[in-house]
């Protein structure tokens, strides 16, 4: 039987490969081509201007009880601040590491829109950012794109000097989309790990966290129906007037269900979202 952290990169390889071959070769999903290592996740969701004010995020108000006016914080993969930003104004310093440049920039901006002027921002993937430990080390929706868990994991725990703080899904992320990559391909995708691979992987590295789950939200894809279609062609490679295209047309009349979130997947479990953590 593999190892959890055989297991972890087997399972992050072989979607990879999927991936890349739907594409044509270029990868997907990877924590590289998405700015991963470092994250995107949920970081790259579009920056809003009550940023800073937000209290409508279970798992951001979980981390501001974290943080005080004398916690400094560590925000690996931050993206544009998804997190950075509004933490930024209750602690006394937020790093973000990521290796996207756009998004590296955008944070930058946004802060010094807001006066914003305790946050740093370090173009870098993590395996090789140069960083000063943190009170807390925030990870959020980072970890299923890397392969190599192990060095990555030790290494949040090396620059905390309180707390890491791992977010995420309960589900693989993408499981939202199976249905219709069912549909169009004719097979199952691959998923990436979730917080059941990550406890296994902790735990086979002598690290046994807490973790915190929060209240699950609908499998709301988009709000209508073209906007559900352009984000179904990026996302599982299904080029406009293809067979495949009619296939996922097909699909999206069988599956999507109107409610009052938006149009939801029929089948699809609600999202979970929590916060793995541990001390170092």
């Amino acid at each position: 039987m593999a190892s959890a952290l055989t297991a972890w990169l087997n399972q992050i390889n072989a979607h990879e490969r999927e991936t890349a071959a739907l594409r044509g070769g270029e990868a997907g999903h990877g924590h590289n081509s998405h700015g991963h290592g470092g994250g995107v996740g949920g970081n790259r969701a579009p920056v809003r201007r009550d940023h800073t004010d937000r209290t409508d995020d279970a798992v951001l108000n979980a981390l501001y009880e974290a943080v005080g006016p004398s916690t400094t914080v560590l925000d690996v993969g931050g993206g544009t601040g998804r997190y950075a930003i509004p933490l930024a104004a209750r602690a006394k310093h937020v790093t973000v590491v990521d290796p996207s440049v756009g998004s590296i920039e955008l944070l930058e901006s946004f802060a010094a829109e807001r006066g914003i002027t305790n946050i740093t921002a370090v173009s870098s993937d993590w395996e090789s950012a140069e960083v000063e430990p943190s009170d807390i080390v925030l990870c959020s929706l980072v970890l299923h794109h890397v392969p190599d868990a192990e060095p990555f994991i030790k290494k949040l725990g090396q620059k905390a000097a309180n707390r890491v703080m791992a977010v995420e899904m309960m589900e693989f992320p993408g499981m939202i989309e199976s249905p219709f990559y069912q549909w169009v391909h004719g097979s199952d995708p691959t998923p990436l790990p979730a917080i059941p691979n990550l406890m296994q992987v902790l735990w086979e590295m002598d690290v046994y966290p807490d973790i915190e789950m929060f209240p699950s939200t609908p499998p709301v894809l988009e709000t209508d129906k073209a906007g559900a279609l352009e984000y179904l062609r990026r996302r599982i490679a299904v080029e406009e007037g293809t067979p495949e295209d009619d296939r996922l047309q097909a699909a999206m009349t069988e599956l999507l269900q109107d409610t009052p979130d938006g149009l939801a997947v029929k089948g699809v479990k609600p999202q979970r979202l929590g916060i793995v953590s541990w001390r170092p």
